[in-house]
C-alpha cells in the first residue's frame, strides 16, 4: 500500500509541476504539494524512543542474566 501511495504522489507531483508550468500556477502548485506530502507519507517512519527502550530492555536482561 505505501507503494501504491509513493507511486501516486510522485505521480501528482509531476502532474503539478507540470500544470504550473502550462496552465495554472496556483493550482499546480497546489497539486505539487498535495503529491509531495502522499511521496513524503510513504516514507519510513523511525522512532528513536522505541531504539532506547528496547537497548533499556536488552540491557535489564543481561543485567538479571549477570546477577542471578
Amino acid at each position: 500500500m505505501k507503494l501504491l501511495t509513493g507511486l501516486s504522489g510522485y505521480v501528482l507531483l509531476m502532474l503539478g509541476f507540470i500544470l504550473a508550468l502550462h496552465h495554472d500556477l496556483i493550482i499546480g502548485v497546489l497539486i505539487s504539494f498535495g503529491g509531495l506530502f502522499m511521496f513524503w507519507g510513504m516514507l519510513p517512519t523511525y522512532d528513536q524512543n522505541e531504539r532506547l527502550r528496547r537497548y533499556e530492555r536488552q540491557h535489564q536482561k543481561w543485567l538479571r542474566g549477570r546477577h542471578e
